[in-house]
């Protein structure tokens, strides 16, 4: 599996790019697939791809959320640096795609790779995957560590992962690339899992219809055939399947200079804010009980460019999301449907008490108001939610364009069944349509759900479009303005960033 962190789906029909369009014409490709769920970020997409379970299961809400109990602010980086992420994949009721690879065929090997986001890798990994790989920025290099391992490195290919920054562009995607090769000509992993960040780092800071991206996608189309040629020279291409996906897409960013006002609304009387998460619309109140009062002083303000406000229904775990905004706010009522869907796939113990969605393009995240960043993510829109899926590989049909609105829980059943995994009870389905000789009790999910699902990507698509006919284009910034370009986020430079701090 290879994730283009970032990756729209329009990336894909670029010119010059052998070895994508290769797998897509000897594969299936899901035209409507999305994301599904909220957030729509890397950490918690990546829990989902890995654990096949959703945010309101596994308890992930993105970079960060509320403790149901202390009321605290939890970050995830946090967790990932004490090394609490893992203990609480391997408690998920539902295990893991590594888990139940080595509950069933206990020499298999698993390895999840990505470059600088090890917050990516360790999701894939899923708490139990053999190697969990990636790189990290020192003060003049690029070098490899890892969180399960150590893995099997000559000093020769440990000399090449060690390079001097910054990296050139497209530099860190081979470098994930490069890594990920070295590790499968020692272990020959049954799962190997790749992030590749690029997108989503240039994507941000240039926005998502640069030219510079197209670079990026034709390194990425490179680094594909480096791992074909790795495959080949095991004996082990004609045997395996690649599915490409992303965690999420990526939107141009209109600023929305109204968070401070909102949060103002939702705190009111009683109503203290512990967490407000701009980048998705959450907001996480010191005393849940007072949501539906919340949502109501947000409704009344009707803050600009915002399409849906929602309160969890009851204090506790076992709650969903009830609109308090008027249909009238956006196209039409399937749309609140969409929207419903996709904050109750946060309806767990972590989730938070109101969400404020936002139109298209809009975006309230600092680093984009402040116009240093062109691009952003993590909230319901169709730009954001629509992701490439390709399948292409031993047991996949061949020249399938699909119209399934696959989605990432969808994913993890899905590499469970071409690895020969039983079928366990999962909120996903099965992509039979993908499949050689699927059977009837693997088809049936999918087209039992499709109609709904069709309805629901079809009015985000709708209202996207009817978004973007009332906007006035991206202000452009001017070309010598600052930007932070270390890790640290202390030393201020006019270069290109190499890596941002929150992407």
């Amino acid at each position: 599996m290879i994730v283009v962190d970032a990756g729209r789906t329009n990336y894909f029909d670029l010119p010059h790019l052998p070895h994508i369009h290769a797998l897509m014409h000897n594969g299936v490709v899901y035209t409507n697939a999305w994301v599904g769920q909220l957030n729509s970020s890397t950490p918690d997409v990546h829990v989902t791809l890995g654990t096949g379970t959703l945010p309101r299961e596994n308890g992930f809400m993105g970079f960060g959320w509320v403790d149901p109990v202390t009321r605290r602010s939890v970050d995830f980086r946090t967790l990932l640096a004490n090394h609490a992420i893992d203990p609480v994949l391997r408690s998920l009721p539902v295990p893991s795609i590594a888990t139940r690879l080595h509950e069933f065929m206990p020499g298999a090997i698993s390895v999840a790779v990505s470059g600088h986001k090890d917050y990516a890798a360790v999701g894939l990994g899923g708490g139990t995957a053999d190697y969990v790989l990636y790189g990290q920025f020192t003060k003049k290099q690029f070098v490899p560590r890892f969180l399960h391992g150590p893995p099997p490195l000559t000093a020769t290919e440990r000399l090449a992962l060690t390079v001097p920054q910054p990296l050139p562009r497209g530099g860190e995607d081979t470098w994930a690339f490069n890594y990920a090769s070295y590790v499968a000509r020692h272990v020959r992993p049954k799962l190997l899992m790749i992030n590749l960040p690029e997108m989503d780092t240039w994507g941000h800071w240039d926005g998502p219809n640069s030219p510079s991206l197209v670079g990026l996608m034709r390194n990425i189309d490179r680094g594909i055939g480096r791992i074909e040629k790795t495959y080949g020279q095991m004996g082990l291409l004609r045997r395996t399947d690649f599915i490409i996906t992303a965690d999420h897409g990526m939107m141009e960013s209109i600023p929305s200079r109204n968070w401070v006002p909102i949060e103002n609304a939702a705190a009111g009387p009683g109503a203290k804010i512990v967490r407000g998460d701009g980048e998705s619309g959450a907001i996480w109140l010191t005393d849940p009980a007072l949501a539906q009062e919340a949502a109501a002083r947000v409704v009344a303000l009707h803050p600009s460019h915002v399409e849906a406000v929602f309160y969890r229904s009851r204090v506790g775990g076992d709650y969903s999301f009830v609109r308090a905004s008027p249909v009238s706010w956006m196209v039409g009522p399937n749309v609140g449907d969409a929207y419903k869907y996709l904050v109750d796939s946060a309806a767990g113990p972590n989730g938070p008490d109101v969400w404020v969605l936002f139109r298209e393009n809009y975006t309230v995240v600092p680093k984009n108001v402040a116009g240093i960043w062109r691009g952003t993510h993590g909230g319901p829109s169709w730009k954001v939610q629509h992701i490439p899926l390709i399948m292409s590989g031993s047991g996949i049909r061949s020249g399938i364009r699909s119209t399934f609105p696959a989605r990432s829980i969808d994913v993890a059943p899905t590499i469970e069944r071409l690895l020969g995994l039983p079928a366990i009870h999962r909120d996903g389905v099965i992509l039979g349509d993908a499949l050689l000789g699927a059977s009837k009790w693997e088809l049936r999910p999918e087209a039992a759900i499709a109609p709904d699902l069709k309805l629901r990507v079809t009015a985000l698509e709708k209202q996207s479009q009817v978004d973007v006919q009332t906007q006035h284009t991206w202000p452009r910034i001017p070309a010598a303005a600052t930007h932070c370009c270390v890790t640290n986020g202390k030393v201020v430079c006019t270069a290109p960033p190499v890596s941002p701090t929150d992407s």
